[in-house]
């Protein structure tokens, strides 16, 4: 099973190069969200296939290092901005994965998100950054488990602003599928 093949991310390579981005349009810049929603998606997927034992833990750490080994790679695109944006979400990608790298093996923080994303604040005022990657990581890994994430206040020129971004987008898909998952009940209900 493939489950974040090549072409996907060649694919949204192009749709990158084809979009008028701009930063004077924040609308311009949605096809940058869409290519992280679309990861999350696929790590959803890989968890659903340990989940259903379609295949093993082992393999599916190896699955999230290999969408992460596809992102890492270069790619040159025709405008500085898009290069910058594109850097900015492979950061709330890396996030991302290595939420899903925790909660695949159970690693949960006591803490709370909002402890966590604190702790990670204050890492990073004092340059350890790799701690605060870490502290934002273990929050992904509750919200993937169910938690909702607070509300945060956080300055504008915070290194660890796009690694929030990934576990924002992680929530949102969280939020979307119970949303999705209460209509089918509604319309199960409805059938009867």
């Amino acid at each position: 099973m493939d489950f974040y093949p090549e072409s996907r991310i060649q694919n949204w390579i192009n749709k990158i190069e084809e979009s008028n981005v701009s930063e004077e349009d924040p609308g311009s810049l949605v096809v940058f969200d869409q290519m992280l929603e679309d990861v999350i998606i696929a790590c959803f997927s890989i968890l659903n296939a340990v989940k259903d034992r379609e295949i093993k833990k082992a393999d599916a750490l190896k699955e999230f290092d290999k969408i992460l080994s596809l992102f890492s790679k270069k790619y040159v695109f025709n405008s500085e901005l898009k290069a910058d944006i594109f850097m900015l979400t492979v950061e709330a990608i890396k996030a991302s994965l290595e939420s899903f790298k925790y909660y695949l093996e159970g690693k949960f923080s006591k803490k709370s998100i909002k402890d966590l994303i604190k702790e990670a604040v204050e890492n990073e005022k004092s340059g350890k950054l790799d701690l605060a990657f870490d502290a934002i990581a273990r929050a992904g890994a509750k919200v993937i488990k169910g938690e909702k994430l607070p509300d945060l206040n956080l300055p504008d020129d915070s290194l660890i602003l796009s690694w929030i971004d990934g576990i924002d987008a992680i929530n949102m898909v969280v939020e979307l599928s119970r949303i999705d998952a209460s209509e089918e009940t509604q319309e199960d209900e409805a059938d009867e």
